[in-house]
């Protein structure tokens, strides 16, 4: 799905797959309700050729990886256990009052 009408070559289309389709949207309607999305980033004034979503999902991955490093996560023997293996999983850090509700990734 492509968004935006741009000059040749420089539109990026977007492919999207549908895993559970707990609302029972159309292809029509999930279409357009991607295609709404796609005007509703806070950062442009134009469509994104990706969701709105995704972008801010990306964003605030990016910052807890200023936080923790998932790399080290063999080397290290806090956390809990998971039921599958012995990986230990990391505590999230508690998200601080005045940003809790809101979009701090901005």
């Amino acid at each position: 799905m492509c968004a935006q009408a741009g000059m040749i070559g420089t539109s990026r289309p977007a492919h999207y797959h549908v895993l559970i389709d707990e609302i029972g949207f159309s292809p029509d309607d999930l279409q357009n309700l991607i295609h709404s999305l796609s005007y509703v980033y806070q950062r442009s004034t134009t469509a994104i050729s990706i969701v709105a979503p995704i972008c801010y999902a990306h964003l605030a991955a990016y910052q807890m990886g200023q936080f923790m490093k998932f790399e080290d996560l063999a080397e290290t023997s806090s956390g809990s256990v998971t039921s599958v293996g012995n990986t230990p999983v990391p505590e999230l850090p508690r998200l601080h009052e005045d940003v809790r509700s809101s979009m701090f990734f901005f």
